[in-house]
């Protein structure tokens, strides 16, 4: 994808915060002039507040016993969300919830469609400049294999699980990788 459509580039984005009762707290207003340069801001601001990950979840009826989901995602504090509305508006793509567990609100991509189509793209023209360059070349890799649909094979699924921990060095994981390898069908 890579940047969005001329006549999106045209609309100013004007986000608004609510309060638990719908209440408008504060209103923000981007002026189009500010979002020329969106896209390298997007990648600037993921290389700091952004994660690439794979969760790996039992699924009875997957092929071998368990399923694994790549998802991009940005974190940002509720009262600073319109950077995450702009985010979505340019992605076109994903969705933004509350993350309860640290009190932000999450921007979030899991479809695998719009990870290939527009989010690896975007990193590819516009790429980190950071560590996190790993964990996204890394995170492309398991992208293209399941693309290829070869995470339906044992061989590939344990190769996506060993890319995938080496993903987030200081991030947590529920379960150790022998656990998941080990227990495969």
């Amino acid at each position: 994808m890579g940047s969005p459509p001329t006549s999106r580039r045209s609309d100013p984005v004007t986000t608004e915060v609510k309060n638990q009762n719908g209440l408008v707290l504060t209103s923000h207003y981007t002026p189009t002039s500010l979002l020329r340069n969106v896209p390298e801001y997007i990648t600037g601001y993921a290389d700091g507040e952004g994660c690439f990950t794979v969760t790996f979840n039992r699924k009875l009826k997957a092929n071998l016993g368990w399923e694994a989901k790549p998802s991009f995602s940005v974190s940002q504090n509720e009262d600073k969300r319109q950077v995450l509305d702009i985010i979505q508006k340019y992605f076109d793509c994903g969705y933004i919830r509350r993350d309860y567990a640290d009190k932000t609100v999450k921007y979030e991509v899991r479809n695998h469609n719009d990870l290939m189509v527009k989010i690896i793209p975007h990193f590819e023209k516009f790429p980190f400049l950071s560590g996190k360059k790993r964990d996204f070349e890394l995170f492309k890799k398991i992208c293209g294999i399941i693309d290829r649909k070869a995470h339906l094979q044992k061989d590939s699924f344990i190769k996506i699980v060993n890319l995938a921990y080496q993903m987030n060095g200081s991030g947590k994981r529920r379960r150790p990788a022998k656990e998941i390898i080990n227990s495969l069908r």
